[in-house]
């Protein structure tokens, strides 16, 4: 168990986010994608590198050190950037 910002999450020792996002990538439909990362928390960090040595866009939500290249101040900031990127790219029904 791992603490976190209200939560407490449960993993393996030998897996991280950093991990399951490079795993994600290799496989169908996110292979040959951007990825997009976005968290506030301590155990988020391993995801932003990953994110970030893939050529990814990773955004650390709230104040703080991080390993996230961008940033967004809180929730609100996260909700109007989301409907920003779907105005500009539309999503298509699947």
């Amino acid at each position: 168990m791992h603490g976190g910002k209200s939560v407490f999450e449960l993993r393996t020792t030998s897996c991280n986010k950093g991990e399951a996002i490079h795993q994600f990538m290799q496989v169908t439909p996110f292979a040959q994608r951007t990825p997009v990362f976005l968290g506030d928390d301590l155990t988020d960090e391993d995801g932003f590198e990953a994110v970030n040595a893939l050529g990814g866009y990773s955004i650390k939500v709230g104040q703080g050190e991080t390993r996230a290249r961008y940033r967004l101040d809180d929730t609100q900031a996260v909700e109007a950037w989301l409907k920003t990127c779907l105005e500009q790219w539309p999503v298509e029904p699947a």
